[in-house]
């Protein structure tokens, strides 16, 4: 019997968890299995192969350079079970494959969510989880299978394409504009107040859109989420910088729409290997169509989600 012979699917698939993770408590959270089941795996292959598999420090294993090769034809093992499995299942007509799509919180909750029903319209089979993170995703990883971002991780191994574009805008509320006015021009920005990220946890630069529109802004609440900062525009709290999906139809209304204007591209991006499953490549294909349905509206030219009138340039209480 040939090593080949002995090497278990099971196995291979635990050795392939550990090198993605960096981690055998989070290769066993990832499997559902406890960590010495992963311990032992590992070491059972590492027996066969008559080879250690990992580097082991304080910051976590790593997988030693010489198995990458091996690594490689556990990926493409793994994607082929999954296509299989996909097409079984097709077959069978039973099961229900949940696609993960990750994004910031503002663009998951003021557009995807409102959305879903579109994008899972044309394939039964498919479920939804709606993972909303102000962070960048780690696709490789497996921590998702779609990630939407307003920026091109240019990450090796990822297929990223642009699917639209969103309006910037300066928001106010009738409370607010009761209570402190409107500024008329640029020139008087800085004489009011703002809400906005809390500055040091912005961990995606094309998220600082305060910053770019409104320099010096005096900042008078600040939170990590975009909706707490949109809810606190609406009490009066003060100005607020939002893209359209999470400033329209909330009560809001554009300050100087004119001047104060910017844009950012909506990237959607997958594994390579991931792409090849049909129903995540159906799953994208279908988040990009309805981005491109609602370009007027993610781009400030119609006020509602919903077909409705085109926008007006000044919208005003």
């Amino acid at each position: 019997m040939s090593k080949l012979d002995r090497l278990a699917w099971d196995d291979l698939r635990v050795v392939l968890e550990v090198a993605r993770q960096g981690s055998i408590y989070a290769a066993a959270k990832i499997l559902k299995v406890d960590h010495s089941t992963i311990t032992r795996r590992v070491a059972q292959v590492e027996l066969i192969l008559e080879q250690r598999l990992f580097d082991r420090s304080n910051r976590g294993i790593r997988a030693r350079p010489e198995i990458e090769h091996l690594l490689e034809h556990i990926r493409q093992m793994e994607v082929h079970a999954a296509a299989l499995n996909e097409e079984l299942g097709r077959t069978i007509g039973t099961q229900t494959r949940t696609i993960r799509v990750a994004t910031m919180e503002g663009l998951a909750s003021g557009y995807l969510a409102r959305r879903i029903q579109d994008i899972t319209r044309d394939d039964a089979s498919i479920r939804i989880e709606l993972f909303s993170n102000p962070h960048i995703v780690d696709l490789l990883k497996k921590e998702t299978d779609i990630f939407l971002s307003f920026f091109d991780p240019l990450i090796p191994g990822l297929i990223s394409q642009q699917i639209g574009e969103t309006a910037i805008y300066l928001y106010g509320s009738k409370r607010y504009c009761a209570n402190h006015g409107l500024p008329t021009s640029r020139a008087e920005l800085e004489s009011h107040r703002y809400v906005g990220y809390i500055p040091e946890m912005i961990s995606i630069e094309s998220v600082r859109w305060l910053e770019q529109l409104v320099p010096n802004a005096n900042l008078v609440f600040c939170s990590n989420s975009v909706i707490a900062q949109r809810n606190a525009a609406l009490a009066g709290a003060g100005l607020v910088v939002l893209p359209t999906f999470v400033g329209e139809e909330t009560g809001l209304f554009r300050v100087l729409p004119d001047q104060i204007r910017s844009l950012r591209p909506v990237w959607m991006s997958v594994t390579r290997d991931q792409h090849l499953l049909k129903t995540i490549s159906r799953s994208a294909k279908a988040i990009a169509r309805v981005f491109a349905a609602d370009d007027k509206f993610l781009l400030g030219e119609r006020l509602t989600l919903e077909d409705g009138p085109p926008a007006i340039p000044a919208v005003t209480p």
